[in-house]
């Protein structure tokens, strides 16, 4: 069964949020109030796509490496963790270990080294599905502690040379958790998975049967819901640093990088040549950011942190460094020297000030466009494989009674907001009018759909031009409220010319009203809710 799903954490962290805001379950847990969901599917297309870009997130990519790699080494000790995690000693019941720490269960589970295991299963057959980690101990878990596990299960899978991971947790804060370390330590095993047995990196699916967030971040999502508008570095060039360390040299590896991050905390004016003795660009990289984070604990000026930051390489971890530190010290991205890492953090920085709303529908049109590209690829031409009747009027009126059952009542389900359905039932009536115009005789054809050699309604530049067109002739004048009302009639007269098979020129002219009156409702919408526009496409 397909799934929805989103680019990369960013965009499912902005989605998650907009979602608890709007549909969570208000109650009170363990004395805290929480906004919850429950049995949230969130998939990640691009889970290697890791570090978070969320205005007024305040993100911490420092933190996320230390408590990943300390996980992946088996630790436990929160003395080292606090370094970078000042609060880590608050969810330990003695001050001195985690004791529910993902660490010594993957790596030492009563002698079994998890991550050795699920990579000889997928070596040995590599359509296994087999190749379980847990996390939960009910052997020990079964107590009143600070720290039981909350991530409890991993199950690893390749199919077509991609590698995917599913992880099951049993409870998920979206701010401290999903999105401030699991999704990024994860990422990380993954990509190092990935590696040790030869497969690109897959997908990312996260099932949470608690989601929630609890209420004293309420307003911090509210400021990141309206600061996102999409842009995140991935979109410049920037990518995550290779892995490259064989399994039987991880721990030798490991070591070393935890060597070298005792001296760095102890002198971050020693210089380590980490590329040279580690030969890993991701393991490399992410110990000089920890060099650089001593160094600004030293009270480093701003302009030796730009310094030192126009030294990485031009990487994602190095614009995550620069997002961090420049929220600290604006003057570190004045003048950044990579031209990536520059345009991605002006076109980041514009954002903060919330002032790019919809103008003219440009960015719906954009937003609907990338859209109808990555779900034509996905789907190609499942929505006309039975014909007018069966497949694209069936597809059509699902969206159209859902839009009149949220007119009655106005509830929106879980999975699907009302824009969500509205943009969908617009790229259905685009399409459904380039499959009647395959009917037309060619002297009859607008001129821009004139002497193309593929069909229309399989043609994604008629697409974009059908949705120009829209932008260019329709001038809304409706609410939302009367919009949706319309469609609703509309599509009555659309769905009996259908039935009666009516002249396709009569269909082609309430099709054309209908698609006018879905962008109409889809423009007011998004006037309304501008963060919609930005999630379209996550």
């Amino acid at each position: 069964m397909m799934q929805p799903a989103h680019r990369n954490i960013s965009f499912a962290t902005a989605s998650g949020l907009a979602d608890l805001m709007r549909i969570g379950i208000s109650m009170e847990i363990r004395g805290n109030r929480v906004r919850e969901i429950r049995n949230r599917l969130t998939v990640l297309e691009r889970p290697h796509e890791r570090c978070l870009f969320l205005p007024n997130r305040n993100n911490d990519v420092v933190a996320s490496l230390a408590e990943t790699l300390w996980v992946l080494a088996g630790r436990n000790d929160v003395g080292w963790l606090s370094a970078y995690l000042p609060r880590a000693p608050e969810f330990s019941d003695d001050g001195l270990t985690w004791r529910g720490a993902y660490g010594p269960r993957l790596r030492n589970w009563n002698g079994v080294d998890q991550l050795a295991e699920s990579r000889r299963l997928l070596l040995e057959d590599p359509l296994t599905r087999r190749a379980v980690m847990s996390l939960y101990d009910p052997d020990r878990d079964f107590i009143e502690s600070r720290d039981i596990p909350c991530n409890n299960w991993l199950h690893w899978l390749i199919r077509e040379g991609r590698l995917h991971l599913t992880i099951a947790v049993r409870s998920n804060d979206i701010v401290w958790g999903f999105s401030g370390v699991n999704s990024f330590e994860w990422s990380v095993l993954q990509q190092m998975m990935a590696f040790w047995v030869g497969a690109k990196m897959g997908d990312a699916t996260y099932l949470a049967t608690s989601f929630h967030l609890y209420s004293r971040h309420e307003n911090r999502a509210r400021r990141i819901i309206d600061g996102f508008n999409g842009v995140t570095c991935y979109d410049f060039g920037l990518a995550t640093p290779a892995f490259s360390t064989p399994f039987d040299q991880l721990d030798e590896v490991l070591a070393a990088w935890f060597s070298y991050e005792a001296e760095l905390r102890n002198d971050p004016e020693r210089e380590v040549e980490a590329e040279s003795l580690l030969d890993d660009s991701l393991l490399a990289v992410s110990l000089r950011i920890m060099r650089i984070h001593h160094g600004a604990k030293r009270r480093w000026s701003a302009g030796r942190i730009a310094e030192e930051l126009g030294r990485l390489p031009h990487c994602d971890l190095t614009a995550a460094a620069y997002e961090l530190y420049g929220r600290r010290h604006p003057q570190v991205i004045e003048n950044i020297p990579n031209p990536q890492i520059a345009r991605f953090m002006a076109a980041y920085r514009g954002i903060d000030s919330h002032t790019e709303g919809i103008i003219g529908g440009a960015q719906l049109i954009e937003a609907i466009k990338r859209l109808h590209a990555r779900k034509n690829a996905a789907y190609g031409t499942a929505w006309k494989k039975r014909g007018e009747l069966t497949s694209i009027l069936a597809n059509i009126a699902r969206k159209v009674d859902r839009l009149e059952q949220y007119a009655l009542t106005e509830i929106e389900i879980a999975d699907e907001s009302v824009f969500d359905t509205t943009v969908d039932l617009f790229v259905y009536l685009l399409k459904y009018r380039l499959f009647l115009l395959e009917l037309v005789p060619p002297e009859g054809l607008p001129p821009k759909f004139a002497n193309r050699r593929v069909s229309l309604s399989d043609d994604p530049e008629a697409f974009d031009a059908s949705v120009d067109h829209q932008a260019e002739t329709v001038r809304p004048t409706r609410t939302a409220e009367a919009a949706a009302r319309e469609i609703v009639t509309s599509f009555g007269r659309l769905h009996a010319l259908a039935e009666s098979a009516a002249p396709v020129m009569q269909r082609l002219a309430a099709v054309e009203e209908a698609a006018s009156l879905a962008y109409e409702l889809a423009l007011a919408l998004a006037n309304e809710r501008p963060h919609l526009v930005r999630m379209l496409v996550s």
